[in-house]
């Protein structure tokens, strides 16, 4: 729905503008006369004008209120989004400025026209045709049939015990779990298997801890059935087969396209995030290197994944990814289903080199203390379907280590977590130990959230310190 400039106000201009510094800095151009030329539209639909700036040339800028939400354009190189010339020029309209009446820039047109463009073509594809709406159908009516194989598995272990997958009935338990394959139900298909192969490794050496794990795994596998069934009931008995923003899409075997995620609305537009962490995980559930990057989003404080995904068997045909350094700017980013730590995805970027600033925007973002983070962690957590650890942003006074066994412990305003290595992070306690005690005071650590089965507790393995002027990467 088309707005004009007749909404601009002074609570309007605050939620738009990025940060205070943006609303002070603003101000100052508007008092001072900064902006040259000031221009609206006949329909009030846009407006524009060119800014005194500190280059040899001045900055043209504009808003555009001719689609649901108004749209900052500026030549200046600020990275800052909308800049200050863009939130300045609001003041301008709301200070009473005169605004003569002009045509539309040659320039906004031509982006208008690229935009509409884009919505007649995505609305044309967005509208699914009678032959791909029944093959929709026909697919969930075959995963329903292979969640009934799932639960088979499932009943046939609540019956039998995990004791029972040995020798023979291995064989036919991952047989069984192949043809899974034929339904479309591969996160099923790889949870069975992981299960079949701790058991035989349980039957071989009796373990506590792998116990602890394979009552996890069998939880998993059969909250996972039941949410998929009720998913696909839903969508059959309502003949609504259309795409959600829900992880178990993937988990049924789902693959997005960039285009779908824009269609519901998971992107976002001008985006920028620096890399907080990198590893390569062995996922052997899924028989591939899994490339796991952590991002923080300046704006949002949000921290997401990357991940590049390598199978075991082609992993020298996929390009391997590695860490990233400095600060990356994302026209469009693409942000997958799921809770905390979204998988995100872009295609075109501009790096920078981090400045002094970017390292206080990120300790800006850490969460309150560390009993809300911990609270978030277990909420998300709790969801069976997501993954079995999240990645916060601490706050820490200090990080200590204990007399007795030597493992660190994080303190915040009279807080404590211990910090322990998990089976993706081996080292990276080992690390931390190692760390100039300088780098332990007062800053942020991005660490994983997770919970011990063995000893039942909430522990946080340590991936990254951020200080004022370094990140410090642990793995």
């Amino acid at each position: 729905m088309s707005q004009t400039a007749e909404i601009i106000n002074e609570e309007l201009i605050r939620s738009l503008a990025p940060n205070q510094n943006a609303i002070t800095n603003a101000r100052k151009i508007s008092s001072s006369g900064g902006f040259i030329t000031l221009y609206q539209t006949d329909g009030k639909d846009l407006i524009f004008g060119e800014c005194k700036g500190s280059g040899k040339s001045n900055y043209q800028t504009s808003v555009d209120f001719s689609g649901d939400a108004p749209v900052f354009r500026c030549s200046c190189p600020s990275r800052q989004f909308p800049c200050k010339h863009g939130v300045a020029i609001l003041y301008e309209w709301v200070n009473g400025k005169t605004f003569e009446v002009a045509e539309v820039p040659e320039d906004v047109a031509k982006k208008r026209d690229k935009i509409e463009k884009r919505k007649v073509k995505e609305a044309t594809t967005s509208q699914p045709s009678k032959t791909s709406l029944a093959a929709a159908k026909k697919k969930l009516q075959k995963q329903l049939e292979g969640l009934e194989l799932a639960e088979t598995f499932v009943s046939d272990l609540l019956n039998r015990g995990v004791s029972s997958i040995n020798g023979s009935s291995s064989t036919s338990y991952k047989n069984l779990a192949k043809q899974l394959g034929d339904y479309y139900l591969p996160e099923l298909q790889a949870i069975m298997m992981e299960i079949i192969t701790a058991a035989e490794d349980l039957s071989k050496q009796p373990d506590d801890n792998e116990i602890n794990r394979l009552v996890a795994l069998c939880v998993r596998l059969s909250s996972s059935v039941k949410k998929s069934r009720e998913y696909i009931q839903i969508k059959l008995e309502s003949d609504n087969v259309a795409l959600e923003d829900t992880i178990l899409y993937e988990a049924m075997g789902g693959i997005w396209k960039l285009s779908q995620l824009r269609e519901i609305g998971l992107y976002k537009e001008n985006a920028r995030l620096i890399q907080l962490s990198f590893q390569v995980i062995h996922d052997d559930m899924h028989q591939a290197n899994i490339e796991t990057g952590y991002w923080i989003d300046l704006d949002s404080g949000e921290i997401s994944r990357t991940e590049n995904i390598r199978p075991y068997k082609s992993a020298k045909y996929i390009k391997a990814e590695d860490s990233s350094f400095g600060i990356y700017y994302i026209p469009d980013l693409y942000r997958y289903p799921g809770g905390i730590n979204r998988r995100i995805r872009w295609e075109g970027m501009e790096q920078k080199e981090l400045e002094e600033k970017h390292y206080s925007e990120i300790l800006a973002k850490t969460e309150e203390s560390i009993g809300a983070a911990v609270k978030k962690a277990k909420n998300e957590l709790k969801n069976t379907l997501s993954k079995e650890a999240c990645a916060m942003l601490f706050p820490f006074e200090r990080i200590t280590f204990a007399k007795e066994d030597g493992h660190g412990v994080l303190e915040y305003q009279g807080e404590r977590i211990a910090l322990k290595e998990t089976a993706h992070y081996p080292e990276t306690c080992k690390v931390l130990s190692v760390v100039p005690e300088e780098l332990l005071e007062r800053g942020a650590l991005l660490g994983e959230v997770f919970y011990d089965n063995s000893r039942r507790q909430i522990y946080v393995c340590p991936l990254s310190i951020v200080t004022e002027s370094a990140i410090v990467e642990l793995c």
